[in-house]
C-alpha cells in the first residue's frame, strides 16, 4: 500500500505539472499540436483521476469528493461546452521548400450568411509544441457560395515568399499570415 500511496503521489506531481505547463504556454500562445483537437478536456480527466486516486489513498470523506467534483464541473463545464459545440477542422500544409509547416485551424457558422473562422500555427523546434501565429482568429464572410473553408481561403492558391510568410488569394479574400 506505501508503494501505491507513492505512486499515486508522483502520478500527481507529473499531472500537475504538465497542467502547468500546458497554462504558461498557452499564455504564451504556444500550444501541443497533439492536444489541439480536444482542448483541455484529456488533461482535465487526468487531472480528476488524479486527484481522485489522491484522495482515495489518503481516504479522504466523500462529502470532500463529492463536494469538489460538483466544484470542478461548474467551473469546467463552460469550457468543456465551448469545446465539444465548436468544431475545429486542423490542415497541415508544407511550404514548398519543406522547412516550415503551418497548420490551419477552420470552423464556419451559418446565419444566412456563412462565416469563416482561421487560426494558423507554425511547428516549433519542439516535437509536437506549435506555435499561434495569428493574434486575432481571421473571419471571412461570405453568402451564397458552397465552397468549404480552404477554397474559401484560398488554400490552392497559396503564395511563399522567402519562408516570412505565406499569402492565400481567393475570389472572397487575401489573407496574409507571417510565418516569424
Amino acid at each position: 500500500m506505501v508503494f501505491f500511496k507513492r505512486l499515486v503521489q508522483v502520478f500527481l506531481i507529473f499531472v500537475l505539472a504538465f497542467d502547468l505547463l500546458i497554462f504558461v504556454l498557452g499564455k504564451n500562445d504556444f500550444y501541443f499540436s497533439f492536444l489541439k483537437p480536444t482542448g483541455i478536456i484529456i488533461p482535465t480527466l487526468y487531472t480528476i483521476l488524479a486527484l481522485y486516486l489522491l484522495a482515495w489513498v489518503q481516504k479522504i470523506k466523500r462529502y470532500w469528493v463529492i463536494a469538489g467534483t460538483i466544484v470542478a464541473l461548474i467551473f469546467l463545464g463552460n469550457l468543456w461546452l465551448n469545446q465539444i459545440v465548436i468544431d475545429n477542422f486542423y490542415k497541415y500544409v508544407k511550404s514548398p521548400t519543406g522547412n516550415v509547416t503551418l497548420v490551419i485551424e477552420h470552423r464556419d457558422a451559418t446565419l444566412g450568411e456563412t462565416n469563416h473562422f482561421y487560426n494558423f500555427y507554425r511547428n516549433t523546434s519542439f516535437p509536437r509544441v506549435i506555435k499561434k501565429l495569428n493574434i486575432d482568429t481571421v473571419e471571412i464572410v461570405t453568402r451564397g457560395t458552397r465552397a468549404d473553408n480552404l477554397e474559401v481561403l484560398g488554400f490552392k492558391n497559396a503564395e511563399w515568399i522567402d519562408g516570412d510568410y505565406v499569402t492565400f488569394h481567393s475570389p472572397y479574400a487575401d489573407t496574409k499570415v507571417d510565418l516569424k
